[in-house]
């Protein structure tokens, strides 16, 4: 894959205007910031940047539903950070799939839909973090392995209000996606993104019930897992 002198200086400038934007914003502190980067030159480099620019929309909009009714989530002690900044372990684990799939692209030893796929592993983020971060504003919450009430912000927990928010977080990926593919528009492709993202914020949800809460994994490995093993059973679906 060869590109220009003019690309990489214009991409390198982008990166790093993103980068102090973050900074300047609060959207990531410094090590997450530091990850974010390196992860955005692996998907514009070994991806394309309509990659790029799907992997800014999951940044920007997961940032904006995590400052939504921010003093209110602090009030009951259930915001992110202390200003809505993610940390390294946050960018780490939510991006190391979306850039391996960046990385097997580059390499293309499978033949697949890769920029689906990367889609797929995003829309799984964004649709646990909408899910989190607009659900946590609703008391009514049940357990997703019992169906029992329980305290909203547990592990595991999963309300009305969440599911809703989840499935729109999915839905948005997969419609960005669909903008993207300019000339190959795929209402196919939307419905499957917009599925797997959702399936996959469930997935999440029952490894947390079953494993965090019980500390067999920590939450970073959770997102992680819930993401791979969502690309892996989307494989037969992406055509």
């Amino acid at each position: 894959m060869f590109y220009s002198i003019q690309y990489i200086l214009l991409s390198a400038i982008f990166l790093i205007i993103l980068f102090v934007v973050s900074q300047i914003f609060h959207i990531f502190d410094l090590k997450g910031g530091i990850v974010a980067l390196v992860l955005g030159i692996v998907v514009d480099f070994a991806g394309y940047f309509t990659w790029l620019i799907l992997l800014l929309v999951f940044a920007f909009i997961s940032f904006a539903v995590t400052r939504y009714r921010f003093d209110e989530k602090k009030i009951i002690k259930m915001q992110e950070g202390e200003k809505g900044e993610r940390k390294i372990k946050n960018v780490f684990y939510a991006g190391i799939i979306g850039g391996a799939i960046a990385a097997f692209h580059m390499a293309d030893p499978f033949l697949l839909k890769y920029f689906e796929l990367f889609a797929i592993s995003f829309a799984v983020v964004t649709a646990d973090t909408f899910g989190s971060e607009i659900g946590v504003l609703d008391p009514k919450a049940i357990m997703i392995t019992t169906l029992k009430k329980t305290e909203r912000g547990i592990n595991g927990g999963i309300s009305v209000l969440g599911e809703i928010a989840a499935l729109t977080g999915a839905f948005i990926i997969g419609l960005c996606y669909v903008i993207l593919k300019i000339g190959d528009v795929s209402m196919i492709a939307l419905i499957i993104i917009t599925f797997f993202g959702f399936i996959g914020c469930q997935i999440d949800s029952i490894l947390g019930a079953l494993l965090e809460n019980k500390g067999k994994l920590s939450k970073g490995q959770v997102n992680f897992l819930s993401i791979l093993f969502t690309v892996i059973i989307a494989i037969p679906f992406v055509f």
